[in-house]
């Protein structure tokens, strides 16, 4: 709840700040601009908390959102009905997830070195298929699920809030949230409690390919394209967004809300650096040294507890 509060505050003073010193920041276009770019990403970071909790890192959720796109922007484009691109692609985003949990959960492989390689693989498939080209021009239906508005902002920032708010239910008031954060936080203990561990892994892994997946249809639907280099550095920004709102790099201990409120802070950054004037490729490194401080952070409080166990 600390850590919450103290989010909460650094992002109303940054607010404030950049409000008063800077003529755009409050415009309504601005915020419009960052909204939808917080949104796609909320999409992403409330599987992810489920999925770090538990003790588990995806580094392939680019990939995963890169070759989806390609996947629904091909099948339309070969005439296939815009309905039926979209549920195989999910269902391919669905299985790398599952292929995903069952190497990492399962056999045991480091998730860091089997998600990598997961995103080469992707991201290479979106290449080959594509040969570098972004399959184009899509059925109007199928370009308002990333181009409608609701009430002025994209129709996929309601998806997010309902997404994110399901999750955060789904964590901090059910048997299965309780499940996750014991797995995450010793394996062999919630084993011996009854808890099947492996299937909380697998799930958890579905889920992100099926919300990554979601990103990549909403992306494509959005651009009116399907790149396979659509994004860059996603799952890396989600975590980072994650560790600065407390969640755990062991495991076992974190919130959506706090994740969120990280999230929204790393983009107040980065849109600031624009306001203010300076070089926007400066962005990375201001965002790096955010999360080294947090890490940092992190690490100091991981030790106190171990001290004062």
């Amino acid at each position: 709840m600390t850590r919450i509060l103290g989010l909460v505050a650094i992002n109303v003073i940054l607010i404030i700040l950049l409000g008063l010193f800077t003529p755009y920041f409050l415009t309504k276009s601005n915020l419009v601009v960052m909204a939808d770019n917080i949104a796609l990403e909320m999409l992403i970071l409330g599987g992810y908390t489920l999925l770090m909790i538990g003790g588990y890192f995806d580094l392939s959720v680019d990939g995963i959102i890169a070759l989806t796109g390609v996947i629904a922007g091909l099948l339309m484009n070969s005439g296939i009905p815009w309905y039926l691109a979209i549920v195989t692609a999910l269902s391919v985003s669905g299985i790398i997830g599952l292929i995903n949990g069952v190497v990492v959960a399962k056999i045991g492989i480091n998730g860091f070195i089997a998600t990598l390689t997961t995103w080469w693989l992707c991201q290479g498939f979106s290449f080959g298929l594509t040969k570098a080209t972004a399959p184009y021009g899509f059925p109007e239906i199928f370009l308002v699920f990333g181009q409608s508005r609701v009430l002025g902002f994209k129709s996929f920032v309601l998806y997010a809030i309902i997404t994110t708010v399901l999750l955060h239910l789904i964590l901090k008031y059910t048997v299965q949230g309780r499940h996750i954060y014991a797995s995450g936080g010793d394996k062999i203990t919630s084993q011996r409690m009854g808890i099947r561990t492996t299937k909380i892994g697998i799930n958890l892994y579905i889920l992100m390919g099926v919300l990554s997946g979601f990103v990549g249809l909403i992306l494509a639907s959005r651009l009116d394209a399907a790149s396979p280099i659509a994004v860059d550095g996603t799952a890396l920004r989600v975590i980072a967004a994650l560790v600065i709102g407390g969640c755990s790099l062991n495991g076992g201990r974190g919130t959506i809300i706090g994740g969120v409120l990280g999230l929204i802070m790393m983009h107040i950054l980065s849109n600031s650096i624009i306001q203010i004037g300076f070089n926007p490729y400066w962005q990375k490194v201001l965002l790096g040294s955010v999360l080294l401080i947090a890490a940092l952070s992190e690490k100091v409080n991981f030790t106190r507890r171990s001290d004062n166990v």
